[in-house]
């Protein structure tokens, strides 16, 4: 966390919406300073009767990292929780401490109770509600028509912002087209948003139920947010959707065998290693059974694990009207670059009569190498089960890590797949040689070595674990994580994914410098990912700025090949100082206390005749108990009695003003040497209460009183708790 000291009223909070529903979500938008780039910031929700069973993924705080702008954004997910009857006000506050004791900004927002909607009457003319409280791209979602007149037909039209026909797949519901009420007073409107490749922002659908084909009598009318996941870029603009065929089909309520047919995959594209769940939505009343196939140029059995779905097999409809297709993608060592992934489905086994189709890309993440050839897929000794919708307990699952290998240092997020109803709980374990409860960064949110996940709405969960960043590891480790049945040694999922080592690769081009002339080193992190800070500086016995012609300490931003280059040329500056020796090290933060490499020692030659000039400091002791005092003492060579000495406390124990100089209670500040070219200064420490055991404090003097340059080395002292 940042110690800048900044007023509180430095950040703002912005919530985008008064109220929302139970089931939506809302976006929080804290903006601040940029001086609190990549500061850590809590954030903590409450109100009258908010529990954890009101958001989903039951979490009422949490922590986040400001960008470098010092904004943060973060979308709370309101749950449907029928144990809330009423309306309620929900508070979003944010911190700068994990105690949650700086308040920094908050706001409110209203939720609108399920009981309290009035959208939600049971007993209203013309009903018209969405399946979903959202939709994103690629994915399907029904509006329900009920309680309207049996037989009777009504005509509909889409209209909101940013919308136009591309954002649809037209093989299902169009911008406009008729609907016919079955016997029960409903039906239903498929719609199926398209991945547009436009990067549009929020976008918001409304559709509107009409008694005339003239768009002038209004029955009724429902909005749903589209979350925009597209990208658009030079490579990759934005696409038409294709006008079909055939006529448009008059939507209708359910049907014995189903009329109409929508496949929505679970992700816009699929990785190997990963998996993916088709969802098949339908008018069907349930019992209907189809057939499905995949196909696609370079598409073949070698390209799944035949244990979950097959390149073809059965679904069998469940009273909703779903059914989901879980396929596993392996990674068969087969170079083949993007793949088109294209699932049909069938009214028969010959595959005539095709109801429905979807495409997603397969990313090729194999490397074929002379070494390592293309693998087969094991073929499974028991018959394909027929895959059907959801049921309690589920029948199948599957796990999938967020990518295909990770560095230490980066967060792992293993998604859960499966056909459970939601509320189902797992167990899992996480496993691997050398890995251990000591390798993950629980303090910032990481899962530990054993947990438990709940299945949520659309049979999903998620696993996070957030591996540090080790410079002492030099070998790829492989991490499996297991899923079993609550309390049950059955395995019923696993994935396995190798953890890179991460030392820091520091390569210099020379190891000895005359002064007045350079060298270079060659950086290679990899246990800092892309877009992360790398912090540097050069150190050694009495290295000053003054010994190189550009800087001694800076910054890089990680790029996507983790390697960068530092030169250094060291300067004729004029001082007799003997053989100097530095070397280059490598910090995660700004601070300059987690150091994770160093190069080796470099030696600059001295051509320079004029006196060496050094300072030294010392402390009077190792450790000090707190509420004690302790001294650091400065001697000098060849410097003029007299002259101004710029000193400044650093470590947790300054930060926190834990010990601080006796005269003026401060941690920095300027003094003069003595007659002998020395100075002693007294130093106390508070006897208030401290968060840890220990603390350090860390004590050097400065060229100028704006704390940039060093001029010498560093004394510590340990303060003890009591």
């Amino acid at each position: 966390m940042s110690n800048k000291k900044q007023p509180v009223n430095d950040f703002q909070l912005t919530l985008n919406k008064d109220s929302v529903k139970q089931g939506g979500s809302f976006k929080s938008f804290l903006e601040s300073s940029s001086s609190y780039a990549d500061d850590e910031v809590f954030w903590s929700l409450s109100g009258n009767d908010i529990s954890q069973e009101d958001v989903v993924g039951g979490k009422l705080q949490g922590k986040a990292t400001l960008k470098k702008d010092g904004s943060y954004k973060h979308v709370f997910e309101v749950a449907n929780n029928n144990e809330l009857n009423q309306n309620t006000e929900l508070s979003v506050s944010y911190y700068l401490d994990p105690i949650f004791a700086t308040p920094v900004a908050s706001s409110s927002i209203e939720i609108i109770s399920t009981h309290s909607d009035p959208n939600n009457d049971p007993s209203k003319p013309w009903l018209l509600r969405p399946t979903r409280t959202q939709v994103k791209e690629n994915v399907s979602v029904e509006f329900l028509i009920q309680n309207g007149e049996p037989g009777k037909t009504v005509f509909y039209k889409l209209s909101g912002r940013r919308i136009d026909q591309d954002d649809f797949n037209l093989s299902y519901a169009r911008m406009y087209g008729q609907a016919k009420i079955d016997p029960s007073g409903s039906a239903n409107i498929p719609m199926m948003v398209r991945a547009d490749h436009k990067t549009e922002g929020e976008e918001e659908v409304t559709i509107t139920i009409y008694k005339d084909n003239s768009y002038k009598k209004k029955l009724s009318s429902a909005k749903i947010p589209i979350l925009d996941t597209s990208i658009q870029t030079q490579e990759q603009g934005p696409t038409k959707t294709k006008k079909p065929s055939g006529k448009q089909p008059v939507w209708s309520g359910k049907e014995k065998n189903g009329s109409w047919f929508t496949l929505s995959p679970s992700r816009v594209d699929i990785r190997e290693n990963t998996s993916t769940r088709t969802r098949i939505d339908s008018n069907s009343k349930g019992g209907t059974v189809l057939y499905y196939n995949v196909s696609g140029k370079g598409i073949d059995q070698n390209d799944f694990d035949l244990t979950y779905a097959r390149t073809s097999g059965e679904v069998i409809f469940n009273s909703n009207g779903a059914a989901f297709i879980p396929h596993l993608l392996r990674n068969d060592n087969k170079t083949e670059g993007i793949e088109q992934l294209t699932i049909s489905l069938y009214r028969d086994k010959k595959f005539k009569n095709k109801v429905a189709s979807t495409t997603l890309p397969v990313l090729d993440t194999s490397v074929q190498t002379s070494e390592q050839g293309p693998t087969k897929s094991s073929a499974p000794n028991t018959k394909q089960q027929q895959w059907s919708g959801g049921v309690l307990g589920g029948s199948w699952y599957t796990l999938s890590p967020s990518r295909s290998a990770f560095q230490r240092g980066e967060t792992v997020s293993t998604r859960v797949d499966s056909n459970s109803l939601p509320g189902e709980i797992l167990d899992w374990e996480l496993t691997g040689s050398d890995i251990s409860s000591n390798d993950l960064d629980q303090s910032a949110g990481s899962d530990g070595m054993k947990g438990t996940t709940e299945i949520s709405k659309n049979g999903f969960s998620s696993i996070q674990h957030i591996f540090k960043s080790d410079n002492n590891t030099s070998t790829n480790t492989e991490a499996t994580i297991n899923l079993f049945r609550k309390n049950s040694k059955t395995i019923v999922a696993t994935t396995s994914f190798p953890l890179i080592a991460t030392p820091p690769e520091i390569e210099p081009n020379k190891i000895t410098i005359h002064e007045g002339k350079s060298m270079k080193f060659k950086v290679f992190v990899r246990g800092v990912p892309s877009g992360e800070k790398v912090y540097w500086d050069a150190t050694g016995v009495n290295i000053t700025d003054s010994d190189f012609l550009g800087p001694r300490s800076g910054v890089v931003v990680q790029d996507s090949s983790q390697k960068f280059q530092l030169n250094f040329e060291a300067s004729k500056d004029l001082l007799t100082e003997g053989t100097e020796f530095f070397k280059l090290n490598i910090y995660t933060e700004p601070g300059r206390t987690n150091l994770i490499g160093s190069s080796d020692v470099i030696t600059i030659v001295d051509s320079s005749t004029t006196p060496e000039q050094t300072y030294e400091v010392e402390s009077n002791a190792e450790t000090v108990q707190q509420g004690k005092g302790f001294k650091m003492k400065v001697k000098t060579k060849n410097i003029d009695p007299g002259d101004i000495i710029h000193w400044k406390g650093t470590g947790p124990a300054a930060d926190a003003n834990i010990a601080y100089f006796e005269d003026t209670g401060l941690t920095s500040g300027s003094m003069a040497l003595n007659n002998e070219g020395k100075a002693t200064l007294q130093f106390r420490t508070t006897k208030q209460s401290m968060i840890n055991s220990s603390a350090a404090f860390n004590f050097a003097l400065y060229e100028t009183s704006n704390y940039i340059t060093p001029i010498s080395g560093t004394a510590s002292i340990t303060v003890l708790a009591n």
